[in-house]
């Protein structure tokens, strides 16, 4: 349970993190940087739903 509550904390603040950095990027930021922040938050967010998902149904 730990793990799955770890993996939650962490995922969704890497998703909120780095979604805030590509979405108050300054225009002139290099489109390859803002790729790989959007692609982080993403990241981070599925690996936040995915244990809550676990959490949710109790097999973790």
């Amino acid at each position: 349970m730990k793990t799955c509550a770890t993996v939650f904390t962490i995922g969704w603040g890497a998703a909120l993190a780095f979604g805030w950095i590509a979405l108050a990027a300054p225009p002139e930021e290099p489109t390859t940087l803002q790729t790989l922040n959007i692609v982080l938050a993403a990241l981070g967010a599925g690996a936040g739903l995915w244990a809550w998902v676990r959490i949710r149904r109790g097999n973790c």
